[in-house]
């Protein structure tokens, strides 16, 4: 538990230094000084002058900042100084603040695209609803997982695991769970062959004996058995594979979106927040699936993987219109883009202020979740 939380801390270190370098690298493009660059949130542990930026480490790991001079100030004569950053241009405030952004959804790319290319450019995704992939070729199918196996049954004895995908009996292939019960009663107590995939992939094949007559709440394998449908996305062409880093990251965003938006109308329907609560997790969530994948046989390309969807939900978050989130900061200035007329800056900095905190009670919230939910 301790390698997987010193593990996940240098992934948010990355993410986060990623993120914030984004803002850094434009502010200094543009002349803004940079005046701290601070890695988790306030009280402060550790600083170091380099430059004139303070560089910092932070008590609460839950991200990062880089403060500019000049941005949430009301100070007129700071305002007006020509490294602040009220002071530039709003072309160039909007670059900075999506710089950051961007930078998340760069890193994304490139790490899938290191996936793919190893994987030979091909990917598997469960879908929780019916999607589109756009830019690859896609072709949807059901498989039949293993759930769980009871112990002393037919299934445990031939070493048939939770997790494992059926593939064929005998020589039929498997295309639901109802198609596998059904082959599974006309076969009793009679040895047939099923062929499994592990999830990494490795494929074997074992002999078993359904039970004409099982223990009351067991089956004739002894299994627990579950269908789900994924979509196998195969990058065939140059270009498609040439790009295939930007297209997966832009399809698994929206694809995120899509699913978030089904369990939000769900909840609205039902009138319970659930679904929507089920789907996200914390500091404490996004360690524990950490360690789930750090523990499994192969666990570069899977963890590969995470640390891609993680740095792109972290650009699809902070993009979000919610005050004190680059989003919310971008609102303020493509208002004053279109009207040419500045808020205030005591309104914005409130605005931003409020936001911060209803943030922080929200990451206190799933974190207070998500023990409830691991532990």
């Amino acid at each position: 538990m301790v390698i997987t939380i010193i593990v996940f801390i240098l992934t948010l270190l990355i993410l986060v230094i990623s993120h914030e370098f984004g803002h850094f690298i434009t502010a200094k493009k543009f002349g803004i000084k940079v005046l701290e660059f601070g890695f988790g949130l306030p009280p402060k542990i550790w600083g170091k002058k380099v430059g004139e930026t303070l560089v910092s480490i932070n008590w609460l790991p839950l991200g990062g900042f880089v403060r500019l001079f000049g941005e949430d100030e009301v100070d007129k004569k700071v305002l007006k100084n020509e490294r602040s950053f009220a002071a530039k241009p709003v072309g160039q405030r909007i670059v900075v603040v999506v710089a950051g952004v961007a930078m998340n959804f760069l890193l994304a790319a490139l790490i899938f695209w290191v996936v793919l290319f190893a994987e030979g450019f091909r990917e598997q995704v469960p879908l929780l609803t019916p999607y589109h992939f756009v830019g690859v070729n896609q072709t949807d199918e059901t498989l039949v997982l293993v759930g769980g196996v009871a112990k002393d049954s037919p299934a445990g004895a031939a070493g048939i695991k939770p997790g494992d995908q059926i593939l064929k009996f005998d020589s039929t292939a498997i295309t639901g769970s109802e198609q596998l019960m059904s082959l599974t009663k006309a076969h009793a107590d009679q040895p047939v062959n099923l062929t499994l995939q592990d999830p990494e992939r490795n494929q074997r094949e074992v002999t078993v004996t359904p039970r004409g007559n099982p223990p009351a709440g067991q089956g004739a394998l002894g299994v627990e058995i579950g269908s789900v449908t994924v979509a196998n996305l195969n990058y065939q062409s140059f270009p498609q594979r040439l790009f295939s880093g930007i297209t997966h990251s832009y399809n698994l965003g929206s694809y995120s979106l899509t699913v978030l938006g089904r369990f939000i109308g769900e909840a609205i329907s039902s009138r319970n927040v659930a679904p929507v609560a089920g789907s996200v997790s914390g500091p404490v969530g996004i360690t524990n699936i950490a360690g789930m994948i750090l523990q499994s046989k192969s666990p570069l390309l899977p963890y590969l993987s995470f640390i891609a969807m993680l740095s792109l939900n972290l650009a699809m978050i902070n993009i979000l219109p919610f005050p004190a989130l680059d989003g919310g900061r971008l609102v303020f200035l493509v208002v004053e883009l279109i009207t040419r007329r500045r808020v205030k800056a005591e309104v914005e900095r409130w605005v931003h202020t409020i936001g911060m905190v209803i943030l922080i009670a929200l990451i206190v919230l799933v974190t207070f979740s998500d023990i409830k939910k691991f532990f």
